[in-house]
């Protein structure tokens, strides 16, 4: 079949649980796209990614035979290397875009995972180009596939106003309830400070083990009057929590980027992220890149996602020492006005691409 040489397309999944990063991402980079006057088509191709049944490949076989050239989500293209390679064989130019590799998702199998990478390790080898939404996730992807033609552009952020906090201190995980997030730990971080006051929202969907978001609730149940377990928020109800926050916390173990880490700073709210994972990269987003060694100047910290003890004593360090909440709150103020606009990593999407 030959492809019907004509616009652009940006291949997206039309069936994931939500809200995501990684679908705020699209969305906001297909908006930037047409309010600059470029026309690419939105395509939804539904199906359980990045585990498709037949009838999914065969939704995305067609779509990509429709156009020139297409970006296709990475959750999609990473479970379809036969599709890709098809497509590129009749003359698509077929680009990727990296949000999380398959096999750095946790709870899998050793089984899952080493099959998970085989198929990523041959869909991108079909690619045009990987562009990738973090340097993390672009070192991930060099690790290990070897050489690819990467590029990367970064999340942006919306002008948000600041937020006004709370007493006692109001702390926010803002995330899917999922180990990868981990919250659980958090849980048992804060376990240890009942000595202080402090209060947590916990604000995201269920991940795909109910086990694990029934152990967190009985987590948080043991801890009465200290945790709000809210569910997904969007609109009017996450910006009334945004404005009573006064810290972002997000324990993941692993993290393309955290673009809820911006998010809160676009608010002037500090953050407590994940050593090791691309949130912290987002800490340092505002940051003067010759000065990214001076922790000082961040809105906040890294620690290791795998020692509560670790995040025990940086939360007891926040709620107790005043100096240090009105220093992160002061680096976060500063680096409010100096985030990357949605219409920056739109262009610097569109460069990579050569669209």
């Amino acid at each position: 079949m030959e492809p019907r040489k004509s616009d652009h397309a940006f291949i997206v999944p039309a069936d994931l649980p939500g809200p995501s990063g990684g679908l705020n991402y699209n969305r906001r980079v297909l908006q930037s796209w047409h309010q600059h006057g470029l026309h690419v088509a939105e395509e939804p191709i539904a199906g359980s990614w990045p585990n498709p049944d037949q009838h999914a490949k065969r939704a995305l076989a067609q779509c990509l035979f429709r156009y020139r050239s297409v970006l296709v989500d990475g959750i999609i293209a990473s479970a379809a290397p036969d599709e890709l390679a098809r497509a590129r064989a009749a003359g698509v130019e077929v680009s990727v875009l990296m949000h999380l590799p398959l096999p750095a998702e946790t709870g899998l199998s050793e089984d899952q995972r080493r099959s998970a990478q085989e198929t990523e390790h041959q869909a991108l080898q079909q690619a045009t180009r990987v562009v990738c939404t973090s340097q993390w996730a672009q070192r991930d992807v060099t690790a290990r596939y070897g050489k690819l033609p990467t590029a990367v552009a970064a999340p942006g952020c919306d002008a948000s106003p600041l937020a006004r906090g709370s007493l006692p201190p109001r702390m926010l995980f803002l995330g899917t309830i999922s180990p990868r997030k981990n919250p659980r730990l958090l849980l048992q971080a804060l376990a240890a400070l009942d000595r202080v006051p402090w209060r947590l929202t916990i604000a995201g969907p269920p991940g795909p083990d109910p086990n694990y978001t029934a152990d967190v609730a009985a987590a948080a149940s043991r801890l009465p009057g200290r945790v709000d377990l809210v569910g997904p928020l969007t609109g009017e109800p996450l910006e009334k929590t945004w404005d009573a926050t006064d810290l972002l916390v997000l324990p993941s173990l692993v993290e393309t980027y955290g673009m809820v880490v911006t998010e809160a700073i676009a608010r002037g709210v500090p953050a407590l992220v994940g050593a090791g994972t691309g949130a912290e990269e987002a800490l340092a987003a505002a940051q003067d890149p010759a000065r990214r060694a001076d922790y000082s100047a961040l809105p906040g910290m890294a620690v290791d996602p795998s020692d509560p003890q670790a995040w025990s004593a940086a939360l007891g360090q926040w709620l107790t020492l005043g100096d240090l909440r009105r220093r992160w709150r002061s680096n976060a103020s500063v680096d409010r006005d100096r985030l990357r606009p949605w219409s920056e990593t739109a262009e610097t999407l569109h460069t990579a691409l050569r669209w």
